[in-house]
């Protein structure tokens, strides 16, 4: 799809994102070269992305824990949960999207089975998830011990709630996506993290590591994927763009 015309379709935005506006923009760039299909939205929130993917052809449905606040009415909506079983049929869909929602769930592998299930072979996942890989972030857990302040059950927290419950490092991300049977393609980030250049002599030193391990630190540690520039040097959010295998492929 021609750039000026994704232009087009993200100046349509009278409907509030419920996450950062370069998600959905990196999100739509990433969603343009793929085939037409059946597709799902879920959490699709207020709807900027269902409505995004239904100009650019896509037949689209949308998912919510909250569908009362959906705002497409020409957008079929479903209740659904991410910690349960998703209300539709096996193999229906030919791709879905899954944008900052795995970090609300309690067990991203269910959730992430769920996906595959629904999914037709060779269906494509698209997920964008908080980078707890970054240098910034892992810094953080240095000093702090966690990646995020802490959550309460009550609600009542010290400092703002973002209710990420689970909050996977790039290399448990990708495990939990394997084990649900989806394979990583690409991975992207919303925005570079300009504060975080300070910090390259680090990402080099870490890059340094990193080659000297090679494949043993590949294989047992995902090293090259959790240490690439985009992971390492990106910004909040991750895109991450992944295959369903087909049965019986590693």
């Amino acid at each position: 799809m021609e750039d000026a015309k994704l232009k087009q379709i993200v100046s349509d935005n009278d409907i509030p994102a419920n996450s950062l506006e370069e998600i959905h923009y990196k999100v739509v760039e990433i969603a343009a070269p793929l085939a037409r299909g059946k597709v799902l939205d879920f959490p699709a929130g207020h709807g900027r992305l269902s409505r995004w993917l239904r100009k650019m052809g896509f037949d689209v449905t949308a998912g919510d824990i909250a569908p009362e606040n959906f705002r497409n009415p020409d957008i079929p909506v479903v209740k659904a949960d991410l910690e349960g079983r998703f209300p539709f049929p096996d193999s229906v869909f030919d791709a879905a999207f899954c944008i900052e929602g795995p970090e609300h769930t309690e067990n991203p592998y269910h959730t992430f089975r769920e996906f595959a299930r629904i999914l037709k072979p060779g269906g494509r996942l698209i997920i964008s998830f908080p980078n707890y890989s970054n240098l910034e972030s892992r810094l953080r857990t240095v000093f702090y011990g966690v990646l995020e302040p802490v959550e309460y059950p009550d609600g009542s927290i010290p400092s703002k709630s973002y209710g990420h419950v689970s909050r996977q490092p790039f290399a448990l991300l990708k495990m939990s996506l394997m084990f649900a049977g989806l394979s990583i393609d690409t991975v992207e980030c919303e925005a570079v993290k300009w504060k975080q250049l300070l910090l390259y002599p680090l990402y080099l030193l870490i890059k340094l590591f990193t080659a000297v391990k090679g494949e043993k630190g590949q294989k047992k540690y995902f090293l090259r994927d959790a240490n690439s520039y985009k992971v390492l040097m990106g910004g909040r959010s991750l895109i991450v763009l992944c295959t369903k295998r087909p049965q019986g492929t590693a």
